[in-house]
């Protein structure tokens, strides 16, 4: 598929730091034909998979990237790529715009970002409209340009809407972005749904905006903490856990798809392997395979990694994958990622932990995340910071007695989770080097709760446990 590009029109643009020769934006309330793109094949939506929830979706009208994620050991040094992508600036070519749908890392790289501007040069960036924006804040800090787009946008007869995914808590967010092209007969339709998890309005929503859709690339599996770092890997449990997990996202898949009703479906995301001191966790994280969804959904295509693509013009898939990655492709990979140290592991060395003021940071942390919770019942965290003092943090933002310090073996009020934390990273995470999100998706500590039920309420706390 060639491309080629006319020079677009210069005189009105929204920031002066994009090279001259790149295509500008405007609403859709706006005649747009400043950008002048020609695809050599029939006129609909074409979408290319490069890696886990990297795609290209491209028009005659533009070329948009997707989350890019090329950076190994992120979250804090625990997630790795597999498979591996070679050279995934090459595959994924030049492109017009960049959508990143949220904060998370295997979502927003900066590090590729930079050196993937390096060779073809800056690029918009679009993100959904939150309040508060967290990626909005980490894109200024990292030295990155982007729009907000809280209304649809418009190139030609190509049109984008991005969904903010909002559940009325500080702590969303997600988003979901819609890509139509009008071919003058007929409109084409791609949703990019991410790994949104979504209730019952939220699809709805989603829905409304998208209409009728050809291609429909949503999320499959889980990607989080649980089971593997909720219970001991002996733990006959852990593996029942890690089923359970695998078919409720599958429910959850299965729901979207039924109220979506696209011509086609694809899994994908969350594709990675722990890696350094966490690969024994590998096979008790409950995650699936894309391919697994061919069982059950007859619409389901899996895109070869590296270069698959569809078309909605007749929707006839080129290079996919119809069978699960072998065990013994696994195991080489866990092997290379094997060794990798942890990010906190490099900053600081166990000689220096005595040196680190936990105690003193604990408070105003703790102050800090009752002034944002969410939690109005009493929830209780148990952090060993030695071998004879733990923290007991309420979640509750109405307690009286936020932080009291015991000894380890005190009785002490349920429901708690007790969090098994280096304490090096514990520093980190205190002083917002790290962030707790992240610590959790990267499955960089472990929790014991008692009872083993989640309190959504009170694990968002966390997020906001620093000072």
């Amino acid at each position: 598929m060639t491309l080629r590009r006319e020079q677009p029109q210069v005189g009105s643009c929204w920031y002066d730091n994009v090279l001259a020769s790149r295509p500008r934006i405007r609403c859709s309330s706006e005649s747009n034909h400043l950008l002048h793109l020609r695809v050599e094949s029939t006129m609909s939506i074409n979408v290319k998979y490069i890696y886990s929830a990297c795609i290209v979706t491209e028009t005659d009208n533009i070329r948009i990237l997707h989350d890019p994620w090329f950076t190994e050991g992120i979250y804090d040094g625990s997630w790795f790529q597999f498979p591996k992508v070679d050279d995934p600036i090459k595959s994924i070519g030049d492109v017009d715009l960049i959508y990143i749908s949220h904060i998370h890392p295997d979502h927003y790289d900066p590090k590729f970002l930079k050196k993937y501007f390096e060779v073809y040069g800056t690029k918009k960036i679009l993100i959904a409209d939150h309040k508060p924006n967290y990626l909005a804040g980490k894109m200024r800090l990292d030295g990155f340009q982007y729009q907000i787009v809280s209304t649809s946008i418009c190139f030609g007869k190509t049109s984008i809407e991005i969904m903010p995914h909002k559940t009325g808590s500080i702590s969303d967010i997600d988003s979901a972005i819609v890509v139509k092209y009008d071919d003058g007969s007929r409109i084409h339709c791609i949703v990019n749904a991410n790994d949104i998890i979504f209730n019952n309005d939220s699809r709805l929503t989603l829905k409304k905006i998208a209409g009728d859709v050809d291609i429909l690339l949503l999320g499959h599996t889980g990607a989080g903490p649980y089971p593997q770092t909720y219970f001991e890997v002996t733990d006959d449990d852990l593996v029942v856990e890690a089923q359970k997990k695998k078919l409720a996202f599958f429910e959850r898949y299965k729901n979207l798809i039924g109220v979506i009703n696209a011509k086609v479906n694809i899994p994908f995301a969350g594709k990675y392997l722990l890696g350094g001191k966490l690969t024994h966790l590998n096979e008790f994280r409950g995650t699936a395979d894309p391919v697994e969804i061919l069982d059950f959904d007859e619409r389901a295509v899996v895109l070869a990694d590296d270069g698959g693509e569809i078309s909605t013009e007749n929707l006839m898939p080129s290079h996919v994958r119809d069978e699960l990655y072998s065990d013994s492709l696994i195991s080489r990979r866990i092997t290379e990622i094997s060794d990798f140290k942890m990010n906190y592991e490099l900053l600081i060395s166990k000689d220096e932990v005595h040196q680190l003021p936990i105690k003193r940071l604990l408070v105003p942390a703790t102050k800090n995340a009752l002034m944002k919770s969410e939690c109005e019942e009493d929830y209780f965290f148990h952090i060993p910071i030695s071998e004879s003092e733990m923290a007991i943090i309420n979640a509750n933002k109405n307690s009286d007695q936020p932080i009291c310090f015991c000894y380890p073996d005190r009785n002490v009020t349920k429901p708690y989770s007790l969090i098994q934390i280096d304490i090096r990273y514990l520093f980190g995470l205190l002083t917002s080097v790290y962030h707790w999100n992240n610590a959790e998706i990267g499955s960089q500590y472990n929790i014991r709760r008692n009872p083993n039920i989640l309190n959504r309420s009170a694990q968002l706390f966390l997020n906001f446990f620093a000072i």
